[in-house]
């Protein structure tokens, strides 16, 4: 039997060995993200990375160890955002949808009070806090009805918002706003720097105090992280990573999908980045099925 070779989506050969192996043997085959993941969302509920939407009604987690059907979604998710409240995963946006999951079914909780589409979440103050979308708008959610907060300081759309020393941070944008940070601190918005780099559609967290800021359409390999005071390179990623999700994971930080589909999941555990492939056992004839399809 001859070698054969799996071509990816970016051209890039994985060369597979298929001598002195018979049909019977099961070897291991790499796989990464269950599905072409780009412009969903992720969180980490109950200990598990979920990953949600993206233009589908997909929704799998991860164990640690492989990746698991959870749900079909109540919509098509896409470009809206997602965050874990009250111990459900609350989904919102595009437009005006809100459903929450409890763990075993999807419920419709409100309508938005303005369309949201491409802004981000945060929870802040046991508070849903919805920020901007193509607009200014920032409301909050106590549980029970939306209140309009304040009026961001700059048209926020396509950046990132993590909540950072109590206080909220936006991170980036579109349509000139790539390099803006402001903080909110319960009261009033305040500039906070200017961002190393063009930053939009890539993802943010906070890591052992620090925020990390990870990709861009425009410098798609960056990642930086801001101490306080200053931002300092961290790594170069290990792919181009735009419309991906990042989280934190086992205090490791996980990048997941990307632009046109992409199946990639990687993780950074403070020095290096590493492929999370996932050890699937096949029979060498399903492998060549595999190959040559």
């Amino acid at each position: 039997m001859s070698e054969k070779k799996y071509i990816d989506e970016e051209g890039v050969g994985v060369l597979w060995e298929l001598v002195k192996q018979k049909d019977s043997t099961k070897i291991a085959v790499p796989m990464e993200l269950p599905y072409g993941f780009d412009e969903g969302q992720s969180v980490i509920y109950n200990g598990e990375i979920h990953i949600l939407g993206g233009d589908n009604t997909k929704h799998y987690k991860w164990n640690g160890t492989s990746w698991v059907s959870v749900s079909t979604l109540p919509y098509n998710f896409d470009s809206g955002s997602a965050v874990v409240y009250n111990n459900e995963i609350h989904l919102l946006g595009p437009e005006k949808s809100h459903y929450k999951w409890n763990g075993s079914s999807w419920a419709s909780v409100s309508t938005l009070p303005d369309a949201f589409y491409s802004g981000s979440l945060v929870v802040y103050n046991n508070e849903i806090h919805i920020l901007g979308g193509f607009s200014t708008n920032h409301y909050k959610w106590n549980g029970t009805s939306w209140v309009s907060v304040s009026t961001l300081p700059y048209g926020f759309t396509d950046g990132v918002a993590v909540v950072y020393n109590n206080e909220i941070h936006i991170l980036g944008g579109s349509f000139g706003s790539e390099t803006k940070h402001y903080k909110w601190n319960g009261s009033s918005w305040s500039e906070v720097s200017t961002l190393p780099y063009d930053f939009s559609r890539g993802s943010a967290v906070v890591l052992n105090e620090e925020i990390h800021i990870l990709g861009s359409c425009y410098d798609t390999t960056k990642h930086y992280k801001w101490n306080g005071s200053s931002w300092v390179s961290v790594s170069t990623l290990p792919y181009g990573f735009i419309g991906g999700w990042a989280v934190i994971y086992n205090n490791e930080i996980h990048i997941l999908g990307g632009d046109e589909d992409r199946t990639d999941h990687y993780k950074w555990n403070g020095s290096s980045w590493t492929n999370e492939i996932i050890p699937q056992k096949l029979t060498i004839a399903e492998l060549k099925a595999l190959l040559n399809s």
